[in-house]
């Protein structure tokens, strides 16, 4: 997202002098899987699980030696998996899909989501062999600490001073009015705990949570942003953008232009004299505001992206059209241009209570050094998604679509493309969807196609795994209605 010159120059002074050894050292197994694997749970340098398509779950206990896949019960796509020791994990998936093990994936029970209707989950944490979180869409967010016997709905709900409660359909109206939940409809993507207390929330539109105390109560995080600009100033009476202003807004729309999680604001503001001249009317403040918007439109910054703010109200009877006024008279006539912050997030990692990391769509990654409080965006260097992010015993870590991968070695301040390319080493031309870290040096990515990769020094050099189907092995049983 960000130039990254200084970046690959840092992180190839500091690998240069690694011995990497790109031949795959597992070779091939007895297993061609080429089922889509989503997520990856790991836990020391010999157990693995990964699971995705059609309830797939595959599992070595022999850090990529042999391989086997588990009967899990159903053809339901499994989106996460999550394990709090070699024996007791969960793995969550479509339609509030629940199933959990406590002798390592050797058999699987059902387990019900606390909602009707149930929503998709996309992602579940393991705290212990007890407790557990589980987030997913329509603010679905769920805990159990009772090793899943009974989960509980923590689910966001839609208050009245919320701007979504406009939008609320008549039979929601009605059954908010009864006092019955009325579910947020916000796709919750990722659940993180790093301890019973502390844990994290990613979701999309930049929404994030962060909580100290157990899930007991969850604050918002903050996303800092650095993109800025100067107001766009208007000659007097007039709302045609002049020359001297078009380098400004030239620079702004390529900068908004590459950035496609920003939503952009723009107000526009009239002197007293031209009020007075306007016979009391804003409508000039309107102009103005229509006219950097134009001209960013034509920038290439798509109109569904940019909202007018504070325009002259078509209902001048319903508002206090004198304090209206008032706000909308400057030294000065001119226009501002604000951004909002609405990255899509996909993954949150905490190596520690105080330093985070989040892997979004368009290349975004995003660091926190205060506890998940604010966040600060990194560059990648590339607008494809990363889906996931995780620290090494070596460096940083992200993957995603394509064989996109990006690695830090400087505490996450600059990322680089690494010194593999997983595209030309492992041919890998499709999403890479997981990478998790069993301990400081043994890591795994998983992906589509069955790709699977595995590193054994902190993340610096990987290798391919084939997995292959092991001759006369049994499929999923299927559970009824599943």
């Amino acid at each position: 997202m960000r130039p990254l010159s200084v970046a690959v120059v840092l992180v190839l002074a500091l690998v240069g002098c690694q011995d990497h050894v790109f031949e795959n050292p597992y070779g091939e197994r007895e297993i061609a899987v080429k089922d889509d694997l989503y997520a990856a749970s790991a836990i020391g340098s010999d157990h693995l699980w990964a699971a995705g398509y059609m309830g797939a779950i595959y599992r070595t206990q022999d850090g990529g030696g042999s391989w086997e896949r588990l009967r899990t019960g159903t053809e339901k796509s499994l989106y996460d998996i999550s394990f709090a020791d070699e024996q007791n994990g969960w793995a969550v998936g479509r339609r509030g899909f629940i199933i959990n093990t406590k002798d390592g994936g050797e058999t699987w029970t059902r387990q019900h989501a606390p909602r009707v209707p149930v929503r998709h989950i996309f992602s579940v944490h393991a705290v212990s062999a007890q407790i557990a979180w589980a987030v997913g869409d329509w603010g679905a967010r769920y805990k159990t600490d009772d090793g899943g016997k009974t989960w509980q709905d923590l689910s966001l709900l839609v208050k009245e001073t919320d701007p979504t409660f406009q939008y609320l359909s008549e039979d929601d109206l009605e059954a908010f009015r009864r006092g019955d939940k009325v579910y947020d409809d916000t796709y919750l993507n990722d659940v993180f705990f790093l301890n019973e207390m502390q844990g994290w929330i990613a979701a999309e539109y930049g929404i994030l949570y962060y909580t100290e105390d157990g899930g007991e109560s969850w604050h918002r995080s903050t996303i800092v942003g650095k993109d800025k600009f100067d107001p766009v100033q208007f000659t007097h009476a007039t709302s045609e953008v002049s020359r001297d202003q078009w380098k400004q807004l030239f620079v702004a729309g390529e900068r908004l232009g590459e950035k496609q999680h920003l939503r952009v604001r723009i107000e526009g503001f009239l002197t007293a004299s031209e009020l007075r001249a306007n016979d009391g009317t804003t409508r000039l403040a309107d102009d103005r505001a229509e006219a950097v918007r134009d001209f960013l439109e034509g920038e290439g910054v798509s109109q569904d992206r940019i909202r007018i703010l504070n325009a002259t109200p078509f209902d001048e009877e319903s508002v206090d059209m004198a304090a209206f006024t008032r706000s909308k008279i400057r030294a000065y006539g001119h226009a501002i241009i604000r951004v909002i912050q609405t990255p899509f997030l996909f993954d949150i990692k905490f190596s520690d209570p105080m330093s985070g990391l989040i892997a979004g769509l368009g290349g975004v990654i995003l660091q926190s050094g205060d506890g998940g409080r604010t966040w600060e965006y990194r560059e990648s260097g590339s607008r494809q998604a990363l889906f996931s992010i995780a620290a090494g015993g070596q460096a940083m870590f992200a993957v995603g679509e394509r064989g996109l991968h990006r690695q830090s070695t400087d505490s996450g301040l600059t990322w680089s493309r690494g010194a593999q390319n997983f595209q030309e080493d492992f041919e890998i031309f499709g999403f890479m969807r997981d990478i998790v870290f069993g301990n400081p040096q043994t890591g795994w990515v998983v992906g589509n196609n069955g790709t699977i990769l595995k590193s054994t020094d902190g993340g610096l050099s990987w290798a391919s795994i084939d997995v292959k189907k092991q001759p006369g092995e049994v499929e999923n049983d299927v559970a009824s209605g599943e």
